[in-house]
């Protein structure tokens, strides 16, 4: 960091995607996975969700970490006003491609930012509309079968394997790959951080 002011920043994930938006961002956070219940009660939007999951992560890491800087998040898929998660099974990620063709998701993640110094917190989320193409029975079960649907928020991605499936965005692209950088620098600021300060010294 270039601001030795500025307190350890924690990731409270233990997303390789959400690390990688960071590190390619110049940003190298300490990785504290929370280990809370991701299930949630009640009858939430997934909007609403998403922000529930993402300050229960958060604030699990910062009672380990009063001393840090501390970024929680959740993703989940919003197609029809349902909530999808990362499938548990192949067979539920040949399902949410069988459903999805051709149709318009909303991928929704949740952040919450909290600065243990300072006892300042912020809790957003982030939307970016998904367009999914057509890809074929063998398609889906050869993209299935690499497993990597099964490691994604709605069972999908943007790059690697699931990009030839996906015809375009509307918004953040860093969103659907499970945290908002643009979001992200707007609620460091609400608690007094640039995002600056957290950039890896050259």
């Amino acid at each position: 960091m270039t601001n030795p002011a500025v307190p350890p920043f924690v990731l409270a994930s233990g997303s390789a995607s959400r690390l990688r938006v960071l590190t390619d961002a110049g940003i190298d956070p300490e990785v504290v996975v929370s280990g809370v219940d991701e299930t949630a009660t009640g009858n939430l939007d997934t909007a609403s969700l998403v922000a529930v999951l993402a300050e229960r992560k958060a604030i699990a890491v910062a009672g380990i970490r009063p001393d840090a800087l501390v970024l929680g998040c959740d993703s989940m898929l919003d197609i029809g006003g349902v909530a999808l998660g990362k499938p548990a099974t192949t067979e539920q990620a040949m399902s949410m491609w069988q459903a999805r063709t051709r149709q318009l998701g909303t991928l929704y993640t949740g952040h919450c930012v909290i600065h243990g110094p300072a006892s300042r917190q912020s809790t957003s989320v982030a939307a970016t509309t998904v367009r999914f193409g057509a890809p074929s029975p063998d398609e889906i079960a050869a993209y299935v079968a690499t497993g990597e649907p099964l490691q994604a928020a709605g069972g999908f991605t943007i790059e690697g394997f699931g990009a030839p499936f996906v015809e375009g965005i509307d918004g953040d692209p860093s969103n659907v790959l499970g945290l908002s950088m643009p979001l992200l620098r707007r609620m460091l600021a609400e608690v007094g951080v640039p995002i600056t300060d957290l950039w890896r010294s050259h």
